[in-house]
């Protein structure tokens, strides 16, 4: 890939510092732009080497139309800057071509290692991503793989394009890549040879244009892909059923409804209840026990069916995947069991930022719950989530921007509940409408960025201050804890 004199870095979070650490490697220079103030950016270490090594910086507000002043023929978008805002239109009108960090990262590492040498799996869906990337991840790894974990789970494959290892012994490397809706609108090139959805609602209409905008953004990650290549679909999702469509590789099905979407598949993941069987174009063969996943519900068992299908395709081994299954606790902020104290669980599940996946977090357990809820708004449906809410919750604590939304859809399904200005309190004031059997669940449906500067700061807030309330209300926390035990759901 033959980079320009000059090129732009629109964003200087995790993915675009990792960007401009690659162009400068090769012999660019880079300006480094941000809305932020120079002293606001979190990535103060990174930036201050970039500085060093020649990186000139645009910072503060207006930073993205004062780059017009250095005539940039190529910018690098990160994730979380539309491609539809007015400032970013004009500079694409004004000669500067724009590609996206994952676009960027592609076309860096076919260039300079080779297509043949990489087996790319890339997982996208409107929830349930992270978790099953670990575990595609975990699959791979256990059956003794070459494998690299990178994209939208806070390791950018920007990262990876200069550190992947280039002995044949180890190729063709496994790259497992979460890659979010904000990464897919700017791919053009970017070809996996698995691609996998899990579920498909709406999402993001804060940053798309609207839902349609939302969808074709995330079946491009099927747009690039042969014949030869592979999509694993989950059945059992309306949304994943209907973007079948867009595929013009072979199709893996997952799920439940596998033999409804495909009654003459050769290949797929489904189970009876209890174990979980495959099909790779021969005889069905049994995978793993349901019983031994540790992970809590519905969502879960179709991200875990999604995962064996990718792992498969990509050469994990069936025994290798069954060792995964019975050992596998989750990833931080799904569903992950803080603490119980007094008989009183508290669950993280800060990751749910969609009124979906709050509904999924509410549907997972049968115990009464009080719910943390609320942040900003992203334009969803909430009529799912008012529906699980009904004989579920039995009180909510509403906090941030959507906190009286929320109090009213509460009203309407007959709940209790109070309103909190920071997490501090809505953690006091949920454990005092809660009683010991009871799950104190923080899944807000909302964005954090209202009052957090991501949903992992907002979960870790959730902990501290009910490590506070361990600490007060049990001097002896052997008394009021016990072992602790991680749950899981998706982004």
């Amino acid at each position: 890939m033959k980079l320009p004199k000059i090129v732009a870095v629109l964003g200087l979070g995790v993915s675009g510092c990792a960007v401009a650490q690659a162009i400068l490697k090769r012999g660019s220079k880079v300006i480094g732009a941000d809305e932020a103030h120079l002293e606001k950016l979190l990535q103060q270490k990174q930036i201050k080497d970039l500085v060093e090594q020649g990186v000139e910086l645009v910072t503060g507000e207006g930073a993205f139309v004062r780059l017009a002043d250095f005539r940039p023929k190529l910018a690098v978008l990160s994730p979380g800057i539309s491609v539809h805002r007015e400032d970013i239109k004009r500079l694409s009108q004004s000669g500067t071509k724009l590609i996206g960090e994952v676009d960027f990262s592609y076309q860096l590492l076919v260039d300079e290692l080779g297509r043949e040498k990489v087996c790319i799996v890339a997982v996208t869906g409107t929830k349930g991503k992270t978790t099953t990337v670990h575990l595609i991840s975990e699959m791979l790894k256990s059956s003794g793989l070459t494998t690299v974990l990178a994209g939208n789970v806070g390791t950018p494959l920007a990262k990876f394009v200069d550190e992947l290892p280039k002995n044949e012994a180890d190729l063709p490397i496994r790259i497992v890549m979460e890659v979010s809706s904000f990464q897919l609108a700017t791919c053009d090139t970017f070809r996996p040879d698995i691609a996998a959805l899990t579920v498909l609602f709406v999402d993001h209409l804060d940053w798309h244009l609207d839902a349609e905008d939302y969808r074709r953004s995330k079946a491009k990650i099927f747009a690039n892909q042969k014949g030869d290549d592979w999509a694993v679909l989950n059945a059992d999702n309306v949304g994943v059923r209907w973007m079948a469509q867009f595929v013009r590789s072979r199709i893996l099905w997952c799920g439940k409804e596998v033999t409804a979407s495909c009654p003459y598949c050769t290949h797929w993941v489904s189970d009876d209840g209890e174990i979980v069987w495959a099909s790779l174009g021969g005889e069905k063969f049994p995978v793993a026990r349901l019983s031994e996943f540790l992970l809590r519900g519905e969502h879960n068992r179709q991200n875990l069916q999604v995962a064996i299908g990718s792992a498969l395709l990509a050469g994990a081994r069936p025994e290798a995947i069954a060792d995964v299954v019975r050992n596998f606790k989750g990833v931080p902020h799904r569903l992950e069991l803080v603490c119980e104290i007094k008989g009183i669980r508290f669950v993280n599940d800060s990751a749910a930022t969609t009124p979906d996946s709050a509904a999924a977090g509410i549907l997972s357990f049968d115990a009464p719950i009080v719910l943390i809820a609320g942040g900003k708004d992203k334009g969803g449906d909430w009529e799912v989530f008012k529906k699980a809410m009904k004989g579920r919750v039995k009180a909510l604590v509403a906090i941030g921007e959507f906190a009286d939304k929320l109090i009213e859809m509460a009203q309407k399904v007959e709940v209790r509940w109070s309103k909190a200005k920071s997490m501090e309190e809505a953690v006091r004031q949920a454990l005092e409408m809660a009683s010991s059997g009871d799950v104190v669940l923080l899944s807000p449906g909302c964005s954090s960025f209202d009052m957090f500067t991501n949903y992992a700061q907002r979960g870790e807030k959730f902990k501290e201050s009910v490590q506070n309330l361990l600490d007060a209300s049990c001097p002896d926390s052997n008394i009021c804890i016990k072992e602790q035990v991680t749950l899981a759901k998706p982004t």
